[in-house]
């Protein structure tokens, strides 16, 4: 048999046509409400729950998901799952040649998978003959699910390891393991497990009490579990059972039941057991020519699962494929070393590059950096000396401030000296107009002596007044570099503004002005508003500031 692809494969098993048709009116509907990866996990899951009740529908719900699937871990879980429908359906060669792809695809840290590729194949092996290899390939996985501590898995190996002793007839063995399988799938409650060593434990002759107890059971559980693969397996090994024990009639009827249901599924493997038992049940009865008949169905198709060129076939084929992968891979080292050696060449020039460049950036910046240095010390000493510079202004400004202040002072205190003067020249003329007109009143005796007392006075006064007008002449001469300033200025100032503003300048009260000039307050007050005016100032600005200001 030829295999190309798993397509071909498929499409040579043999599938009812009214079966296929009623596949393609349902599968669209259910299929189109997945896509992408809900719709591969959906396929694996049909095919998983359909491998014991129709194993020629998982077969096309796997390919179903290997066309959709990219990741090497779902295409080897998708072989895997193709693999157990094959194997069911008798297919053995191509069970084995999809357990191999799946190996050959499957991530190294997928050990759990990778074990049940192992048990799996073994059981591959074992169908078609070659139990050396089946044995050794059990006992890798075994060795694996031991290392993982995966009893559930351990279980499903000692059941497939008791199988394949059953075929080299060494019962005990397979008895010792197919127990070790039971014990521990009744502690985990797995009901198609457990049927499934129920099962197997009638696969040789034994307690047929027992084993007819064992039996009974199993085929309730699939019944119940719907999974007629395993009921088909059932039924024969009860026909079988009943051969054993005599029971020819009920074995037929049970070998009729097991036929039926195996052709609905199409396992092949299960109809030559079928036709083995028949034959032996009908020779019993003394029918020969259904037993004739039997045997030779049995001989044909034991032709078409046993040949041995198969299993050649697809070791061959795998060993092939493994060669040219080797070579394949030879060859893509090769092209890596030599790619590997350009890089190492180019890394090895852009490593030279780029150490030349950094080591000519760094001289480089070193010299930025020199004379950057060489800048900033200039920079600092020239800042030191406009620092100096400035300094030295500003004392110059300190003392000019203080001078002015000074002079200010003194200007002041000359003022108010003046205004002083003037209250005691007005007191002065007050008592000078007092005596005169307490002369009126005197007789002529008198009036001389009076007159004379005036005459004094008067003398007292002129010598205060000669003082008096040095320190007047000092005030004017300090004024009138302001006044020049104040006329440049304000050029339509009056004489009376001007000498207003000269007062004010040296920060006199109303009160201090009204004295010196011998105004009211009120008066002045009226002439400080029109001078604000006059220089053009707002409620807002401060006279007296301004006119310290110019």
């Amino acid at each position: 048999m030829k295999h190309d692809t798993l397509l071909n494969r498929y499409l040579k098993t043999q599938i009812h046509v009214y079966f296929l048709f009623g596949i393609f009116l349902l599968l669209p509907a259910s299929l189109s409400a997945s896509s992408g990866k809900e719709r591969q996990i959906s396929l694996l899951e049909k095919a998983e729950q359909e491998l014991y009740t129709n194993p020629q529908l998982a077969v096309y719900y796997t390919l179903g998901a290997q066309d959709s699937i990219h990741s090497a871990l779902g295409q080897a879980q998708a072989l895997y799952v193709y693999a157990q429908a094959e194997k069911l359906l008798g297919n053995f060669d191509n069970c084995i040649q999809a357990l191999y792809e799946a190996e050959s695809k499957l991530p190294s840290k997928e050990i759990k998978l990778r074990g049940n590729i192992y048990n799996l194949m073994s059981l591959g092996y074992c169908n078609l003959g070659d139990y050396s290899k089946a044995i050794d390939l059990s006992n890798d996985a075994i060795a694996l699910f031991q290392t993982e501590q995966d009893s559930l898995n351990l279980a499903l190996c000692y059941n497939n390891r008791g199988i394949i002793h059953t075929y080299i007839n060494e019962y005990q063995q397979a008895d010792r393991f197919l127990k070790k399988a039971l014990e521990l799938n009744r502690s985990s409650h797995d009901l198609k497990r457990i049927a499934a060593n129920l099962n197997n434990l009638c696969l040789y002759k034994g307690d047929i009490k027992e084993q007819l107890k064992w039996i009974n059971e199993a085929i309730v559980i699939n019944k119940n579990l719907n999974a007629k693969w395993s009921l088909s397996e059932n039924y024969n090994n009860l026909g079988k059972l009943y051969i054993y024990a005599g029971k020819y009639s009920q074995a037929i009827d049970a070998l009729k039941t097991a036929y039926r249901i195996a052709s609905e599924v199409g396992a092949k493997g299960l109809m030559c057991d079928n036709y083995e038992y028949a034959a032996q049940a009908y020779n019993a009865i003394g029918n020969y020519q259904m037993a004739y008949q039997k045997q030779a169905a049995l001989t044909e198709l034991s032709k078409e699962i046993q040949n041995t060129n198969k299993l050649r076939s697809v070791e061959q084929r795998i060993a092939q494929e493994k060669m040219s992968a080797l070579q394949q891979k030879e060859k893509q080292k090769q092209q890596e070393y030599e790619i590997a050696t350009l890089q190492r060449n180019f890394i090895t020039f852009l490593v030279i590059t780029v150490l030349l460049t950094v080591i000519g950036t760094l001289l480089f910046q070193r010299y930025k950096r020199k004379k950057k240095l060489q800048l900033l010390n200039a920079q600092y000493r020239i800042e030191q000396s406009e620092h100096e510079i400035a300094k030295l202004k500003m004392q110059q400004q300190k003392a000019d401030l203080e001078n002015a202040q000074q002079a200010l002072e003194t200007n002041k205190q000359e003022t108010m000296n003046f205004a002083v003067f003037l209250q005691s020249r007005n007191e002065l003329l007050d008592k000078i107009q007092e005596q005169v007109r307490q002369s009126y009143r005197m007789e002529h005796s008198e009036l001389i002596a009076h007159l004379k007392k005036l005459n004094a006075f008067i003398k007292q006064y002129q010598t205060t007044n000669k003082a008096n007008s040095t320190t007047l002449q000092t005030i004017d001469e300090k004024s009138q570099e302001f006044l020049a300033h104040l006329t440049e200025r304000h050029p339509n100032l009056t004489q009376g503004e001007k000498h207003l503003a000269s007062l004010l300048r040296v920060n006199l009260s109303t009160k201090e002005i009204a004295m010196l000039t011998g105004n009211t307050p009120k008066t002045i007050n009226m002439n400080r508003y029109r001078l604000r005016k006059s220089l053009g100032l707002s409620g807002e600005d401060d006279l007296i500031q301004y006119i310290q200001s110019i």
